[in-house]
């Protein structure tokens, strides 16, 4: 069987990761075909980076890379001003994110995991 695995992490289990260890375990999980989904985001430093690391990572045959993609909400400020945050993060493999339709606070995926068998009977 040939399914799609999901990491969900929340920021709390993230919080006492320094900034190697997050983008360490992100690349890992990432480079054995999982999709990894963040509550919130990478800091700046972190998401370069991460794009740092996939780059000396990257093997033609294996591994061709990532995609990122980040669901932003707002927030009103004290003063009625609108302030965005990082709501959620996917990261994945980029050979599988396939299509990827995104809106302010909408984001629909279609991850290809190669699997012909489900259309043979």
């Amino acid at each position: 069987m040939n399914g799609l695995k999901m990491d969900f992490l929340s920021s709390d289990a993230l919080r006492s990761k320094s900034s190697i260890e997050k983008v360490s375990m992100i690349v890992d999980r990432v480079k054995g075909g999982d999709l990894v989904i963040i509550e919130g985001g990478l800091t700046p430093e972190e998401g370069a980076e991460l794009i740092e690391t996939t780059m000396r990572e990257i093997d033609i045959e294996n591994f061709v890379g990532i995609d990122i993609y980040t669901l932003e909400k707002s927030k009103r400020s004290l003063f009625g001003m609108s302030k965005k945050t990082v709501g959620l993060t996917i990261i994945g493999p980029a050979n599988l994110m396939k299509t990827v339709k995104k809106k302010s606070n909408f984001l629909s995926m279609i991850a290809d995991t190669g699997d012909s068998s489900a259309s043979m009977h």
